[in-house]
């Protein structure tokens, strides 16, 4: 399983911020965490359920993911793209890519298609009677 700090620290390299801890402020932290959260609450009432559950323990880092580990890739990149204007960057367009494609795989991974029901009898007059005619 991944952690959080793992998520964290790969968003934070997408962006072009080191993971060195003079330059990431434990405040800074805290608002990814935060950023991280409301994010995937907000998937989740797009319904797109990746079954997150938020930690009660705000300032753990190594607090696992109750993730599907597919979603990782698409939850750093779309969390990278939310923190890059709190820090002055401007995201590249791989990241925007990645970002969009990520989000787009959990979407279709999760999302059912309802099956068509077909009636259990035929419909009067519902052949193909009139197509036959013209069949030599």
């Amino acid at each position: 399983m991944t952690t959080r700090a793992v998520i964290l620290r790969r968003a934070f390299s997408r962006i072009g911020v080191a993971d060195y801890e003079f330059d990431v402020t434990p405040d800074e932290r805290a608002d990814a965490r935060t950023t991280l959260d409301a994010m995937l609450a907000e998937w989740d009432g797009n319904g797109v359920p990746l079954g997150y559950v938020p930690s009660d323990d705000e300032d753990n880092d190594g607090v696992e993911m109750t993730t599907p580990l597919w979603a990782d890739a698409a939850i750093w990149n779309n969390l990278a793209m939310r923190l890059a204007p709190e820090f002055g960057k401007m995201p590249a367009g791989d990241l925007r890519r990645d970002a969009k494609r990520g989000y787009d795989l959990c979407v279709s991974k999760v999302t059912v298609v309802p099956t068509e029901r077909r009636a259990s009898k035929r419909i009067y007059g519902g052949g193909d009677r009139f197509y036959r005619r013209f069949v030599y």
